[in-house]
């Protein structure tokens, strides 16, 4: 019995200014629905039994009517090849106010695809096949509800679950509403755990996996492969299937301690230089810069030596006696990347996140171009 594994597809995410010149959308919103398009691709190849998707479908609770009518679009296509789909909702899916209301229940409607967003467990009959599905749940209730989650006699059973894991190793991405259990909560008796939240794919136990994101949202996952899991349990084996994601570089840092402007201004022309830019995501570390060469340095020249790239972001952490009680003094560059963390952290209902996104992003770029 064939299974495929993916989560936190993230759908309707926007970042940065580039706007994708094919559809007059912001670049990475269109780097995400071709992730997820791509993935719908490969499922339809593969043919499993079962997708389980684990997790934040979608990049807010209210997401734009883009959004909601592409992630309908492919699963519809699953739908119509007769695949059945289980999706459970994230912490990013899932309203604050349970009289809020659920997007997810649009998916009702289409007979293979199983959505599970209650913010309690259920168990998804697939005949042969029992999908143990735990959506996010606030509080404690989280935890009561894995507490439930029981094999059944007789059948194959896979558990699913969005949430972060304590283990040896900390799953978890520090959001404000992440929910996170210890590792055993993950029961040994299951044939497979499905887990989302976690971005980068990773084995917790001997059952239990994270299939990660489905592109990059953060430069911490630079060096992290994207895409989904195959999962045989019949033989058993898990594989993680690579898919193309746009590449992102975290070059550095920088130590610039002894330099001079001069001096700096040739190591970042040589870091920038002896890379391929092209399309790609970039950030830029140097640390230990005196403030006489960061008030100088100018990040106009610097912004066009990456001019190639698809995002650049240069990060400037000053020497520890001069940062005037400040963890870091980065470029304005930098500053579209922390509007866009605390959106991701901060809960909206009732306002379209995406257009607020995009209309500080706007505001920002005027910043900086007007400070050149």
């Amino acid at each position: 019995m064939k299974l495929v594994h993916l989560s936190d597809t993230h759908l309707g995410y926007s970042a940065f200014s580039k706007v994708d010149e094919a559809t007059g959308l912001n670049q990475r919103e269109t780097d995400f629905y071709e992730a997820f398009r791509r993935m719908v691709d490969r499922c339809l190849e593969l043919r499993p039994r079962a997708v389980l998707h684990s997790g934040d479908l979608f990049d807010s609770v209210r997401p734009t009517n883009r959004a909601i009518s592409f992630a309908l679009e492919q699963f519809l296509r699953l739908d119509r090849a007769g695949i059945e789909v289980v999706a459970i909702a994230g912490n990013h899916s899932t309203p604050k106010l349970r009289e809020t209301g659920s997007v997810f229940k649009i998916f009702e409607h289409l007979e293979h695809v199983h959505p599970v967003y209650r913010e309690e467990y259920e168990v998804v009959d697939l005949g042969d096949l029992a999908v143990h599905a735990l959506p996010h749940a606030e509080g404690e209730r989280l935890a009561a509800e894995a507490g439930r989650m029981q094999p059944i006699k007789g059948k194959r059973n896979v558990a699913m679950m969005h949430v972060g894991i304590s283990s040896l190793q900390v799953f978890r991405m520090g959001e404000f509403n992440e929910q996170v259990l210890p590792a055993s909560c993950l029961r040994p008796d299951f044939d497979y755990i499905a887990l989302g939240h976690y971005h980068n794919f990773s084995q917790v136990t001997r059952n239990a996996f994270y299939a990660g994101s489905a592109e990059r949202l953060s430069f911490s996952e630079a060096g992290s492969p994207k895409g989904m899991v195959e999962v045989d349990l019949d033989l058993p084996r898990v594989r993680f299937l690579e898919m193309p994601s746009r590449p992102m570089l975290d070059l550095g840092p920088i130590d610039a301690r002894h330099l001079d402007l001069a001096s700096l201004r040739d190591q970042l022309q040589r870091a920038l230089g002896s890379q391929d830019l092209e399309g790609r995501l970039v950030r830029l570390s140097v640390r230990d810069l005196s403030q006489e060469c960061y008030s100088n340095l100018n990040f106009h020249w610097l912004r066009q030596l990456a001019s190639k790239a698809a995002h650049f972001e240069p990060k400037m952490e000053l020497l520890a006696q001069e940062r005037g009680g400040h963890a870091a003094a980065e470029g304005f560059a930098s500053l579209d990347r922390e509007w866009v963390a605390f959106l991701d952290a901060y809960p909206l209902e009732k306002v379209d996140k995406g257009k607020v996104r995009a209309k500080g992003l706007e505001y920002l770029a005027k910043g900086v171009e007007e400070s050149d």
